[in-house]
């Protein structure tokens, strides 16, 4: 039994769309208000469009969110993890 692709395809053949990512159709603005939630060593906003986060680092541990929805970081060692 032979398997055979098409690896060269031509655009024009392709099913696809052609998408520039030099000039994207979406353009993503981050709201002023993040819902944040820890994810393994990484904060995750839950409330905008597209989700977005940063990584913390295994020494890091949300403990909780101020009144204007920053997050709240305590260091492991700190509160009694090793």
């Amino acid at each position: 039994m032979t398997h055979t692709t098409k690896s060269n395809q031509n655009p024009e053949e392709s099913q696809g769309e052609l998408l520039d990512f030099n000039k994207p159709s979406f353009k993503f603005i981050p709201s002023g208000f993040h819902e944040w939630i820890q994810r393994g060593y990484y904060l995750v906003c839950k409330s905008c469009e597209l989700e977005h986060g940063f990584f913390i680092g295994p020494e890091k541990l949300m403990v909780g969110r101020e009144k204007d929805g920053k997050p709240i970081l305590k260091r492991r060692k700190d509160l009694g993890f090793v």
